[in-house]
């Protein structure tokens, strides 16, 4: 995905989970909480942990919701 897409598709999930493959080619589900011009705020992959992550855009190869509809 280009960073265009990676950020309108983060931006479409905002406050909804997402999956989210990062460079090392780790997939997560998390919940996007924020975004902002340098990456965005989001739940720990095991739903659970309540503590908030930054993850840069760089960081992300590709994204797509992760809403069961």
């Amino acid at each position: 995905m280009t960073p265009k897409e990676i950020l309108d598709a983060l931006n479409e999930n905002v406050g909804k989970r997402a999956c989210i493959t990062l460079d090392d080619g780790v997939v997560q589900s998390v919940l996007i909480d924020c975004v902002d011009e340098e990456g965005f705020l989001h739940s720990g992959p095991d739903r659970i942990n309540h503590q908030a992550f930054c993850t840069r855009f760089e960081s992300v190869t590709f994204i797509e919701s992760d809403n069961p509809n």
